[in-house]
């Protein structure tokens, strides 16, 4: 009966992850990766194949947790910047400490590689991003490449996904 509920707890948890990334409500992720990685503590990962937490351990569940708050940053950061962004001007990372972390969980998510190659690619894909908004072209585009974007399609993929795979197209072109 516990695990029932534990299953359902997680199934509420991932959806609501993707509910919000698809929407853009950055500012509940810090509370939903604390959320999500308590569950996993608790035994409640799952056992589902292809979510994201479904037989993780807790050090996977930290790099899918940094990835989420890596991406929520650098979102954050953006809207904060939106007119330096209209116009394009790049943005500094020793001015913006959130772009600084965002790199940081995104480095140390590519060092360790623990996570499925889905996850791996969204943090190349976000990396690429940050780059771009600094100004860093060629390294933006060095980590689309990387990521191997035009080797990906968009069918069946949540929108969070189709966002970041569009995004790193416009950039690329």
């Amino acid at each position: 009966m516990a695990a029932k509920g534990a299953y359902g707890s997680h199934l509420k948890m991932e959806s609501e992850l993707e509910r919000c990334r698809a929407e853009g409500h950055w500012d509940r992720m810090p509370e939903l990766v604390r959320q999500m990685q308590a569950l996993v503590m608790l035994g409640g990962g799952g056992g589902r194949r292809g979510s994201p937490s479904a037989g993780f351990t807790s050090l996977d569940t930290d790099d899918l947790g940094k990835l989420l708050l890596a991406e929520a940053l650098l979102e954050q950061c953006l809207k904060g910047n939106h007119a330096a962004i209209k116009d394009s001007i790049p943005l500094l990372e020793k001015n913006e400490p959130k772009m600084n972390e965002a790199r940081n969980h995104l480095s140390s998510i590519l060092n360790h590689g623990k996570l499925p190659p889905q996850y791996l690619c969204e943090a190349m894909l976000i990396l690429g991003k940050l780059h771009y908004v600094e100004g860093s072209y060629r390294d933006a585009i060095s980590m689309y490449a990387r990521a191997g974007i035009d080797d990906m399609s968009m069918e069946n993929k949540p929108l969070y996904q189709m966002r970041l795979l569009a995004e790193a197209f416009v950039i690329k072109g």
